[in-house]
């Protein structure tokens, strides 16, 4: 830009942001420095208390690092997972301007009512009740301002930081700028609201025909980067059990539900809600509904074919078949060495397939799976992650709702049915007809065959033919073996008469000792000599 006397002027803007980005750079050395982090990762705790010094959008960075144990050691995983996103409610006057600039009218122009007090507030985003013109009911979700350009300086500050960084944790190196890499990737999606918006109808069309599930709808004419408009559930949250038994549902009837329809997504559909904590799962009208898609699951054909593998594996107690499939599942970082991943397999299954369900600790369960998986250099694929970070949040909506029962009470039951169902289905039924046809026939077939052969036995007409592959090889060996072992006799022979003569001292002498027991041990030695060199010609000590 121009000014009137020809100099470049520099927008205020732009200075600002320049300033922000010198003082926020301090600010995240700062508090980085503060917590202990200088050349190496640190601890665990200082780590997310940091992320939480440093404010919202290193809490979402934090958030997403906690379903990620291929780039932070697992201890620094759970205690991400533990990060708190408390966010006091923006000037509604400021996101009123968002709506507005994204939808391209006033408020008044677009909806018929808009709560001004939002129903929940996140570090990015804030939910509103409205209604459309034509009624209907909405839940609108309005990306904070500025939320994109901060998140996205922050990302670019720490772009710049990796040089400077040589993390360490106390037990492997941390490839920082893969992390960030990774990070930065993630967060341009959780930003873009019309991904989210495809996945709420991906969703609906994969679970449209479960009748006790509300899936909402997307009103796209409405939607944008920046604002997201979809039904409005008034249900209430599974984590609310008093209000729930108040309203007489049934709460084991609820968890039975939930739990075997996150299977369906998971090892049916491939693809499912990453994020199933209390307040994403709502109860309306004798129906689960999800809420918040922002972060979702998608395993590959083969990866969901792989995973029903494994589940048939433990199933059935086939661990070879549980170790095929974890290799097709992982990523190898390695050399594998297969024996001892299959005792490391059959070691984990013991310990779990006797020990009765309601003391299994299912955090630690999975955990114990990853690492099996780190020990025999298999990586698990970033969805596998966010399954299993679901299936544990998952078992804390089945605590808050019954804490008798657990996610392997329902999930067994589940996993041998969809065994049984996935097996009739591979049937072919004309084929099966020809194998029992087949079948029936050898069977009438047996006594017959039966008397054939004793009758043959009684007259001295059986005959038995062995047929022995690579026989003239085998024997070839044996006659190598004798014959060394013969050379072996004779050389030992030679050594203890030799020594006998040698010790009598008789017959012709060379300078006083017996020229025969020289002689001997001559030929012993020679004979060692010659025995050694075909040895190691063979190859086969």
């Amino acid at each position: 830009m121009n000014g009137g006397n020809g100099h470049l002027v520099i927008p205020r803007w732009l200075l600002a942001m320049g300033n922000y980005t010198r003082k926020r750079i301090g600010e995240i050395v700062s508090v980085f420095l503060k917590h202990g982090f200088k050349n190496k990762l640190g601890n665990p705790k200082e780590l997310r208390l940091a992320l939480e010094e440093l404010g919202p959008s290193f809490i979402k960075i934090g958030q997403i690092l906690s379903t990620r144990p291929d780039l932070l050691p697992m201890e620094y995983i759970i205690e991400l997972q533990n990060l708190q996103d408390n966010v006091k409610a923006e000037n509604f006057q400021l996101m009123k301007e968002v709506i507005e600039s994204e939808l391209g009218d006033s408020i008044e122009n677009i909806f018929l009512y808009f709560d001004e007090t939002p129903i929940a507030s996140a570090s990015l985003s804030e939910v509103y009740f409205a209604r459309l013109k034509t009624g209907k009911k909405v839940a609108v979700k309005v990306q904070r301002p500025y939320a994109r350009e901060k998140m996205l300086t922050d990302i670019r500050i720490l772009k710049k930081l990796v040089p400077l960084a040589n993390l360490t944790s106390t037990k492997e190196f941390i490839d920082i700028k893969k992390a960030v890499d990774e990070l930065s990737q993630a967060i341009e999606k959780e930003l873009n609201f019309i991904e989210e918006a495809k996945n709420i109808k991906k969703f609906a069309e994969k679970n449209k025909n479960v009748r006790y599930l509300t899936c909402i709808n997307v009103y796209e004419e409405y939607s944008t980067e920046k604002i997201l408009v979809m039904d409005y559930i008034a249900g209430t949250k599974v984590g609310d059990v008093d209000k729930l038994v108040e309203e007489g549902y049934d709460l084991q009837d609820i968890a039975i539900k939930i739990t075997y329809n996150y299977f369906k997504q998971v090892f049916e559909d491939g693809f499912f809600h990453a994020d199933p904590h209390p307040g994403n799962i709502l109860v309306h009208n004798n129906t689960i509904g999800y809420i918040d898609f922002g972060l979702m699951g998608s395993l590959e054909p083969t990866l969901v074919k792989n995973l029903n593998r494994m589940l048939e594996g433990v199933a059935t107690k086939d661990i070879n078949l549980m170790m095929n499939s974890l290799l097709a599942i992982g990523i190898n970082k390695g050399n594998i060495n297969k024996d001892k991943l299959y005792r490391d397999i059959e070691n984990f299954y013991n310990t779990y397939a006797y020990e009765a369900i309601h003391k299994f600790d299912l955090h630690n369960v999975i955990n114990e799976i990853m690492e099996i998986a780190k020990r025999n250099n298999i990586a698990m694929p970033h969805n596998i992650i966010l399954f299993a970070k679901g299936i544990i949040t998952l078992q804390g909506v089945l605590a808050k709702l019954n804490d008798t029962i657990t996610i392997m009470d329902i999930a067994l039951p589940y996993f041998k049915d969809k065994v049984l169902r996935t097996s009739l289905k591979k049937l072919d039924f004309s084929q099966l007809a020809t194998y029992l046809y087949s079948t029936l026939k050898s069977t009438a077939e047996i006594p017959n065959k039966l008397v054939d052969f004793l009758n043959s036995g009684m007259d001295g007409r059986l005959r038995f033919y062995l047929d022995l592959k690579d026989i003239e090889k085998t024997l070839n060996t044996i006659n190598k073996m004798v014959n060394r072992l013969i050379i072996s006799i004779i050389i030992a022979g030679l050594l203890v008469s030799s020594s006998l003569v040698i010790n009598a001292n008789v017959g012709l002498k060379i300078y006083g000792i017996s020229a025969i027991g020289i002689i001997g041990y001559i030929g012993a030695t020679i004979g060692g000599l010659v025995l050694l060199v075909s040895i190691f010609r063979s190859g086969k000590l």
